[in-house]
């Protein structure tokens, strides 16, 4: 079993996004996870033989962390594959660091066009030393949320992508289920579908690698394939539910918390709860 250990490195942030949901967060706001804590963690993935990646990425900046290539060398060394999401502004101060660490993959997380032209000369100064130094990893993707306010300049970001020579493109819905900004909509279904038939077009036209977000079922596939733990070492099922304890890894391996009758009861009746039932993402 090849499960995705989602690890929060940050709860705090140098941007204030319109479409993030951590001021709406309880508790534990300007928390850094510490490398001894992280190492537990890891250290309950490899011994539970169910993990092949780590996902560091959580309702903060990652960069933030001064512990961040550490933790993503302690990772790779247990053999676990690393990939970290960024708002991409830190990224040029630790680039040295990035190709040092042995990361596998790095996301820029954008969903406005004014936000990725301020970090455009940072990738595509990540691509060029990569690149000049022969290297393979780590692999760059732009990493953009849709919703109504950027439908417009969707094919913009593919455009700029494929000019800048990113590996990849992955697309998500918005996710605003806690209805945290009443002004930010994601797009209709038929919205949808129009759209997904453009970005298929254009990757053809283009050759380049567009992930599209898959039909929403339950269990869903986010819950299927990952398990996400807090800044805190609090076990949740997915990391749009950051205040849904499971269990705290630092307390119990997550071979206990996933053989647990808690997470069991969760699968069964999430198609039913509150936020999981009007989930789309």
């Amino acid at each position: 079993m090849d499960l995705t250990l989602q690890i929060e490195p940050a709860r705090v942030c140098n941007l204030n996004c319109s479409i993030c949901m951590r001021p709406n967060i309880t508790g534990s706001q300007n928390r850094v996870l510490s490398l001894e804590n992280f190492q537990k963690i890891c250290d309950s993935a490899v011994s539970s033989k169910m993990f092949r990646y780590v996902g560091l990425h959580g309702w903060g900046e990652p960069l933030l962390n001064e512990q961040l290539f550490d933790m993503i060398k302690y990772a790779e060394a247990g053999g676990l594959s690393t990939n970290l999401t960024t708002n991409g502004r830190l990224v040029g101060e630790r680039m040295e660091e990035i190709f040092a660490s042995g990361l596998q993959q790095i996301a820029f997380g954008v969903y406005d066009l004014k936000l990725l032209k301020k970090i455009m000369p940072i990738v595509m100064e990540l691509l060029k030393r990569r690149d000049r130094h022969g290297l393979k990893i780590p692999k760059i993707y732009l990493d953009i949320t849709i919703y109504r306010e950027n439908l417009h300049q969707i094919q913009d970001f593919l455009r700029i992508a494929h000019e800048l020579g990113t590996d990849a493109v992955i697309l998500h819905r918005l996710f605003n289920v806690y209805n945290i900004n009443p002004s930010i909509k994601y797009i209709t279904s038929d919205e949808e579908t129009k759209l997904f038939e453009e970005v298929k077009r254009m990757a053809q036209n283009s050759a380049i690698e567009i992930y599209l977000p898959s039909k929403h079922c339950y269990p869903c596939k986010v819950v299927r394939c990952s398990i996400f733990v807090t800044v805190d070492g609090e076990v949740t099922p997915c990391c749009f539910l950051p205040e849904y304890r499971l269990a705290n890894a630092l307390e119990m391996s997550l071979a206990e918390v996933i053989a647990s009758a808690s997470y069991s009861n969760f699968i069964s009746k999430m198609a039913k709860g509150a936020i999981c039932g009007s989930c789309r993402w």
